[in-house]
């Protein structure tokens, strides 16, 4: 493995359906990582999730992103697209929000989920979505933060 913060062939693309069993894994190790351990509750998720995320994605209403290291999935995050009233400071009737921000442990500290979190927000800004939002994890609040999400009764991201 390369150096701790040198990543020689990252990439990140936006995830297929062939990508469901990775983006599964990832959503149950982040659900461990905050020591969430039932699992059953963890196999149920996964079987129900599996089933959202084949209509989701084809549906393009669950979009996410992963990162590689060459041919090694290190990383991923994904918006959620989901039907919303218009608001008077957004008259699209429709929310976004990130969730499944994941980084494999031995990859962490080096910028990955930072520059996953930019191709989201990037994504959002260019579907003109005026915010997009999320729940932060501790592990997860200075990260979101350092890109400008401001705490609320969630975290919020002015994106115009």
């Amino acid at each position: 493995m390369p150096g701790r913060n040198h990543l020689v062939n990252l990439t990140i693309r936006e995830a297929r359906a062939t990508d469901i069993p990775e983006i599964l894994r990832q959503r149950r190790r982040m659900y461990e990582d905050m020591d969430y351990n039932e699992a059953t509750a963890l196999d149920t998720m996964a079987s129900l999730s599996s089933v959202y995320l084949t209509t989701a994605i084809a549906d393009r209403s669950f979009r996410a992103w992963l990162a590689a290291d060459g041919d090694r999935v290190v990383a991923g995050g994904a918006v959620v697209v989901s039907p919303w009233p218009a608001h008077p400071y957004d008259l699209q009737c429709g929310r976004a929000t990130i969730l499944n921000v994941y980084t494999d442990p031995e990859y962490r500290r080096r910028g990955i989920a930072h520059k996953l979190l930019q191709a989201m927000i990037a994504w959002c800004q260019r579907e003109g979505f005026a915010r997009v939002t999320l729940h932060a994890s501790d592990h997860g609040r200075h990260l979101y933060e350092s890109l400008g999400f401001e705490a609320s009764n969630e975290m919020s991201l002015r994106l115009r």
